[in-house]
């Protein structure tokens, strides 16, 4: 036996007698036996006379030339080209897989041209060289080691003005 779902999506052609004599006729037994799909062929019956007593309505006398105009309007029309059909299109040109491949590995690289440009962080000084920077005598000796190189690029006593200079414009000098 046949399902419902798939005898009453066939009712129609058996009602109008375009079934197929096997089919038909195991429609004819499902009919016996289920009250339900009996009901909608029923309907459906009902349905179809009603309809054979309406008067068949004429099809104007351009009806066909304009129908076939249509459909040929219809048929040459160009199919629209899908997003997928323009980048496939776009893909297989020559000069575009080496541009794509090179952007990205520029792309790539950027992370590793910002990480390092970017300019080192100060590094803290530990503990017990803070306590030797803070005491005055070694920051004046570093001092002086410093306008000593300075005084030897220069190649005269210029240093000794600078260290002098250097020490006036500190407070408590």
């Amino acid at each position: 036996m046949l399902d419902c779902n798939k005898i009453q999506a066939g009712l129609s052609e058996y009602i109008d007698s375009a079934l197929p004599e096997e089919l038909a006729e195991a429609t004819r037994a499902h009919l016996r036996s289920c009250a339900v799909c009996t009901k909608i062929a029923e309907e459906l019956t009902q349905t179809s006379r009603l309809l054979a007593f309406l008067p068949r309505p004429e099809p104007s006398e351009s009806f066909e030339r304009k129908l076939t105009l249509r459909l040929a309007g219809q048929a040459l029309r160009p199919k629209p080209i899908t997003l997928g059909e323009k980048l496939s299109a776009w893909w297989i040109r020559p000069r575009v897989r080496p541009a794509v491949a090179s952007a990205l590995a520029v792309a790539a690289l950027i992370p590793l041209v910002v990480v390092r440009v970017r300019p080192a962080s100060p590094v803290a000084l530990p503990t017990h060289m803070q306590t030797v920077t803070e005491n005055r005598e070694v920051e004046q000796a570093l001092q002086e080691h410093l306008t000593a190189k300075t005084s030897e690029a220069f190649g005269d006593s210029s240093g000794l003005l600078l260290a002098s200079a250097h020490n006036e414009l500190e407070p408590g000098s």
